[in-house]
C-alpha cells in the first residue's frame, strides 16, 4: 500500500473549506483526475453516504464506489474507495489563525491490471503526489476567489 500526504494553508474558515471539499457532486471541480461522480446516496452527506465515480490515473480509467467512513464537519472526513482502486482518503481541517490548514492523506493500492498498463509504479506514485498537491491548490483557488 502506498501513502501520500499533502497540506495547504487556505485563507478561509474551516467551514468554507469543508463545504467545498465534501459535497461529492463538486469533487470533479477540484480533484485532478475525477471525471464523473454519480449515484450519490440520497439525503444529507454523512457517515454511510456513497457515490460512484470515474477517475483517470496515469491515463487509465478507473471506476468504483466511495463511502464516507467518518464525517465530522468542519474537522475531519474519511472516505474509502473500492473497485477501480482501493484507497482511504483522510481529510483534516485545522484552524490556522483566520484560515485553515487542509491536509489530505491517501493510502491506496494500484490494481494489478491497471499497474500492468501503467508500467512504472514509481512514476504513478510521483504523479499521484503531484495531482494531490494540485487538487489542494484547486480547492484553495476556488475557496479564496
Amino acid at each position: 500500500m502506498t501513502r501520500i500526504e499533502k497540506s495547504i494553508s487556505i485563507n478561509a474558515s474551516r467551514e468554507q473549506v469543508f463545504d467545498l471539499a465534501y459535497y461529492p457532486e463538486r469533487t470533479s471541480e477540484w480533484l485532478v483526475g475525477m471525471s464523473e461522480v454519480r449515484d450519490i446516496s440520497p439525503g444529507e452527506v454523512g457517515v454511510g453516504t456513497t457515490y460512484h465515480y470515474t477517475f483517470q490515473m496515469a491515463g487509465v480509467k478507473l471506476s468504483g464506489k466511495a463511502t464516507f467512513l467518518e464525517f465530522d464537519p468542519p474537522n475531519k472526513a474519511v472516505v474509502k474507495t473500492e473497485g477501480g482502486a482501493d484507497s482511504v482518503w483522510t481529510w483534516t481541517y485545522e484552524a490556522q489563525g483566520d484560515g485553515t490548514l487542509l491536509t489530505c492523506a491517501i493510502e491506496y493500492t494500484i490494481p494489478g491490471a491497471a499497474l500492468g498498463r501503467i508500467a512504472d509504479k514509481l512514476i504513478v506514485e510521483r504523479t499521484n503526489a503531484h495531482n494531490l498537491e494540485q487538487s489542494l491548490k484547486n480547492i484553495k483557488g476556488i475557496v479564496e476567489a
